[in-house]
């Protein structure tokens, strides 16, 4: 009876964690290869040589090279 009682005592514990996380999934996008939210802005130079992206958790800057290779990719996080 013991070992019925742990059970559904855990079972039950179980349950209520699960059902507290948050379930609500950001909708995302990935743009030279790094993950941004779908309504980010994007930036790019004439020349498509630089990229800007802008979401509301980071900004990223990437570099490419004459032949399309990406040379230099900065992320920074925003504090809030």
């Amino acid at each position: 009876m013991k070992k019925f009682k742990f059970i559904m005592l855990a079972f039950t514990f179980s349950l209520a964690l699960v059902s507290c996380r948050d379930t609500k999934e950001k909708e995302t996008k990935e743009v030279e290869g790094v993950e941004v939210e779908q309504n980010a802005k994007i930036e790019t130079s004439s020349d498509g040589q630089k990229i800007e992206i802008e979401d509301s958790e980071k900004e990223v800057k990437i570099k490419k090279d004459e032949n399309g290779n990406i040379e230099k990719k900065k992320i920074e996080y925003k504090d809030e």
